[in-house]
This record gives structure tokens, sequence and C-alpha cells, in this order.
């Protein structure tokens, strides 16, 4: 009875912990369905032990998903009102879980968000058409972009550097400018009686006008018998600013000079200097219309003309008048083409006392179309031309790309070039050049290879390689059998080749460092392969080399040096046997010093090896010239 009493009492103290523990859980679950869509609240008190906030948090994962949606079904109309997301932690995102106060707040990072934006640009492409009777839809471009903004987190961010291939570029050398309103006296001696006198003056006016004069004599003796010369020359360039679009370029010059012919005549000749006599004199002028109108495309494109004249007087009262204009036209096409319509014209009137007046003339259109594509130009057009007495149609082509990766720019070309000879630039080459009794137009049919290197920033050089047919090459020889009685000095004569076939070879080199130091050097060389009538190219040099060094030292100091080697071309002796002048090598050099902020002084030397070297025969240079002397400048 005891123990029955005891398990009694003992039964129905488990049933009423039960009874009262079902009730705590049935009251819970009401308290869930009526706070349903709202955040988490206890009416609880706060504990401190960290076991009771771990039990709490365990007792809301225990609640099935299934007990959460019936509840959220029994008051979907309180959701919508409130529109706050499910409780259920495992859908529940960052943020609604910071706001849940059951839950610690992590600590977050002060670092601002970063944002990548992505700008996406696309031009629609019409497709093939796939059905019948369909209606080709108009190609329209689309101008916009859509940006569109992402926020990344940055541990899923990585970054890779991938730089562009550079293309070394030179330094600019300084181009020669003059100060505003400023006189320069420049004034040398030196030996062989060598005597130099130069004047300048620049100016810019209150309208933008800029002017700039030259004039020059230089005087020199030598050392054989009839050695000496005698040259003039004044200069006169201009800019006339009509308005702010347009602008008129001006050149004018005068040119005389005075020689004698020295080549096997001797010492104790009994004739007077008139009788050897070489008197050169040239004039002329150019004229350039700059149209920088960017309103008006038109007329910028189709007007920008070039006028030169020049007038020669030479030997027996010959005169030659040379007139060209030039006018290039150009129009961009769609896309990343262009269409070019260049015309040329060029007269030449030579007049003779001895024989017929001559006229030749030259009229050249010459259109092309230049695509850019690929990282390359291609130029294709011809080239019509209407000379004096025929027409003629030459093809263009002209081909350059840039090699990928590389500094290497490769240059094909197939062209031809016509050339007005006239009695001027025939004495430039040859100073002793008799009056020619007939001019031609010379014709080269060119097809070239170039590769262009830009091999650092302060290296580039260049190699050429081309085929050539001339028609109407001039070769210089000199005249022989001639009678003493008649004889009045060795003159040399042009010889019009009626066609020759050459291989040229053409290199050139540019290294500079800073603006201190610039060497500049080129070099060419020309095989005949075939001559049609003469034995040799007569007066033609073979290889010629030439190298410019200028040097900045200091401040104050420049100095300049030039080199030049060529082998010795081809000539006729009395006999008419052909053979060849020696190989030739020649130094020079100049410096500059400035003494005061008006006074500088400067020398020059040449052929400082000292070698009566002979570019045309019978005809040999001085030995070391040497010039000294000062400029004085008349400026604040």
């Amino acid at each position: 009875m005891k123990y029955f009493l005891k398990y009694s009492f003992l039964f129905i103290c488990i049933v009423c912990f039960l009874t009262v523990g079902n009730a705590q859980q049935t009251n819970k679950k009401k308290a869930n369905i009526t706070t349903a869509g709202k955040k988490v609240a206890t009416n609880k008190k706060k504990k401190s032990a960290k076991a009771n906030k771990s039990k709490k948090i365990s007792k809301k994962k225990n609640v099935s998903k299934s007990k959460i949606t019936a509840n959220y079904k029994m008051n979907n109309k309180v959701l919508r009102r409130k529109n706050a997301a499910n409780l259920n932690i495992e859908t529940a995102d960052l943020s609604k879980l910071l706001t849940t106060k059951n839950i610690a707040t992590p600590k977050l990072d002060t670092i601002p968000e970063k944002e990548v934006s992505i700008i996406s640009a696309f031009k629609p492409q019409l497709k093939n058409i796939a059905k019948l009777n369909f209606t080709k839809a108009a190609n329209q471009t689309d101008t916009t972009f859509t940006s569109l903004n992402y926020q990344v987190p940055t541990q899923n961010l990585s970054f890779q550097y991938r730089p562009i291939s550079l293309i070394p570029r030179s330094y600019k050398e300084n181009e020669t400018s003059f100060p505003v309103n400023t006189t320069n006296l420049k004034v040398g001696f030196g030996n062989y009686n060598n005597q130099f006198f130069e004047a300048s003056y620049n100016a810019v006016d209150e309208n933008k006008h800029s002017h700039a004069f030259e004039a020059s004599f230089e005087t020199s003796n030598g050392i054989q018998y009839l050695q000496q010369f005698t040259h003039k020359n004044f200069a006169y360039i201009g800019n006339i600013k009509m308005n702010q679009n347009n602008a008129i370029q001006t050149e004018a010059f005068y040119q005389n000079t005075q020689r004698y012919r020295f080549g096997l005549v001797p010492d104790n000749s009994s004739l007077s200097l008139a009788d050897y006599a070489q008197p050169f004199t040239l004039f002329g002028t150019s004229i350039k219309w700059v149209n920088e109108n960017s309103s008006n495309k038109v007329l910028n494109k189709l007007f920008n003309p070039t006028i030169k004249f020049e007038n020669f007087k030479g030997l027996a009262s010959t005169n030659n008048i040379w007139v060209e204009m030039f006018n290039p036209i150009s129009f961009t096409l769609k896309g990343t083409g262009k269409f070019n319509l260049d015309f040329s014209y060029n007269y030449n009137k030579y007049s003779h006392t001895n024989y017929a007046n001559q006229t030749n003339s030259i009229f050249i259109i010459q259109p092309s179309i230049e695509l850019n594509k690929w990282n390359a130009s291609i130029k294709v057009g011809v080239n019509p031309s209407f000379t004096t007495k025929e027409f003629a149609l030459f093809p263009l082509v002209q081909f350059s790309k840039k090699l990928n990766d590389t500094n290497y720019l490769l240059v094909a070309n197939w062209q031809t070039i016509l050339t007005n000879n006239n009695y001027a630039s025939l004495s430039m080459i040859n100073p002793w050049l008799a009056a020619p009794t007939i001019l031609k137009i010379t014709t080269q049919e060119k097809k070239a290879l170039d590769l262009y290197i830009n091999a650092s920033k302060s290296l580039q050089y260049s190699f050429g390689l081309s085929l050539n047919d001339y028609h109407n090459i001039p070769f210089f020889n000199r005249i022989n059998n001639v009678a003493k009685s008649q004889f009045l000095g060795l003159q040399y004569q042009p010889i019009f080749e009626n066609r020759a076939v050459t291989l040229e070879f053409v290199s050139s080199m540019r290294y500079q460092i800073s603006n201190q130091f610039i060497l500049k050097a080129n070099a060419k060389y020309i095989q005949f392969n075939s001559i049609k009538e003469n034995t040799n190219a007569w007066g033609i040099l073979p290889l010629n080399l030439n190298g410019a060094l200028s040097w900045f030292p200091r401040k104050k100091w420049s100095i300049d040096g030039g080199m030049q080697y060529w082998t010795g071309a081809s000539f006729q002796n009395d006999a008419n046997n052909a053979y060849d002048l020696k190989n030739t090598l020649v130094l020079n050099a100049s410096f500059n010093y400035q003494l005061t902020t008006h006074l500088k002084a400067w020398a020059k030397g040449e052929n400082l090896l000292d070698k009566k070297y002979q570019r045309w025969a019978e005809y040999p240079s001085l030995g070391v010239q040497l010039i000294a002397g000062i400029v004085y400048s008349f400026h604040k």
C-alpha cells in the first residue's frame, strides 16, 4: 500500500507536468500563427548566458517547413498587406537576417562597394533573306549604347594587364626659327681669297603677315687659272593671311653664278676671261593658296592650287621658261576610303640662237581610289598623260602594310614618273654643261618595294629595291675632238638615252639622342642592266653615300659634320675610250658659338682630307677650304 501510494503520486505528478507543457506548446503555436509575415520578436526577457541564446535559436529551427507554409496560407491577407518575406531562414536574404532581433548583427566592412560599368556597342547586320516576298528592312545604324551596372563582390573579380604594342617615335628635330623683327649680318673670310657676306631680315606685322628676306654674296679665286667664281643670291618667303581660313604663301628668288671653264686650259692662255665665261642666271616665284575653310568642305577639297614660274638664262643667249601648276583633289568615301583626283600641268619653252625654239608640255590627271582596311592602305588608279606629241595611260598601284605586333612598315608601288627636263635643272647637276641642242621628257616606270623599320625610340632605318625602265634618261659626257682654235675650255653635253633598265637600291638611317645629337645617312646604288644606244651611263655615279651630323654639346655650342663617298663615273677621253674616275671621300665640318646675346662666331671647313678629287673629269676641286667669321643680330 505504501509503494502504491508513492507510485500513484509520482504518476499524477508526471501527468500534470505533461499537461502544463502541452498547454505552453499550444500557446506558442498560436503566437506563431498571428505573427506570420512580420519580423520575429519574443516577449521573454533576455538572458546573458550563451546557452539560453543557442537554445532559442535551436527551437526556431525545429519549426517544420510544412507548418510555416500552412501558416502562410492561413494569413495570406496579412502577407499581402505587409509585403513581407517568409521567416524561413533558408530562403531569407542577408538584409532580413540582419534586421532580425534574435540574430546577432555582424560587423560590416566600412569600404564602399565597387561598381564595374560594362559598355557594349553593337552594329546591327541584316541577315540573308530566308523567305520569298520578304521586304528588306532598312539598314539603320545604331548610334546609342546601353549601359548596364552590376554589383560584383570584389573577391569575385580578377584583373589582367595586357599592354598594347608601342611604336617608338623619334624626337622631333628642332625647326629653324628666327626671332621676330630681327636683322642678321653674317661675314666670313677664308683661304683662296674666299669672302662671304649675308644679310637676313624676319618680321611679322600687325596683321600677322610674316616676311623673310635673305641676300648673300660669295667669291673665291682658287689656285688654278680661271678657277675663280662669284655667286649672288636673293630670296623672299612670305605668308599673307587673307582671312581666318585663307592664306597665300609666296616665294621669290634670284640666283646669279659666274664661273669660268678652266678644264684643260693652260695658264698662258692669251684669250680674255669673257671667252671662258660660264654664266648662269635663274629667277622665279611660286604662289600657293592655302584653304583651311572647314565649313565649306567642297571648296576646301577642290581649290588648293600651287603655281610655279622659273626663267633661266645660260650660254649662247639661251632662254628657258618653265611653268608648273598643281592642284590636289580628294573626296572622302563612306567607310575608310578616299577618292583622289589630282591634276598637274607643266610647260617648258626653250629658245636657242642657233636652233629652232622648242616647247614641251605635260598634262596629267591622277584619278585613284584609296582604301584603308586590315591595317593596310591600298591605292589603285590610272594616270592619263598628255604630252606634246603623244598620249599614254599609266597604271598606279600602291600597297602599304604595317606588320602585326612589329614596327615594320612594308610599302610596294608601281607608278610612272614624267620629268620635263629644262636647262636649269641640268646645269645644277653639271655646272660645266654646254647649251643643250634639244630637251626631252624623261619617263620612268618604277616598280619598288620598301621596308621602313622603327628599331627604337632613337633609331629608324629603311631599305628599298626598285626596278626602273627609263626612256630619255639624261647622261653627261665630255665634248671631244674640238679644234684648238675653237677650244674655250672643256664642256659637257646632255645625251638623252632612248631606253635604259636599272636595278636601284636605296637605304636611309636616322639616329637621334634627345635634341643634342642627330645623325643621318643615305645610300644609293644604281646598276644598269641594259642600255640601248650608249655603251656606258656617262656621268652617273654607281654608288653614292652621304651622311650629316648635328651635335649640340652645350647651350652655346653647335657642331655640324658631313661625309660623302662615291665611286667614279664613266667618261670618254680624247681617243673616245671609256674610263672611270677614282673613288672619292669628302669630309666637311662647321661649328657655331654664341659669344654674346647679339654676337656669334662661326667657322666651316670643306674637303678636310685635302684631296683634289674630280666629280667631273678634268675639273679638279680645291684642297682644304677654311672660312670663319661672325654673325651680328640686331634684335631686342
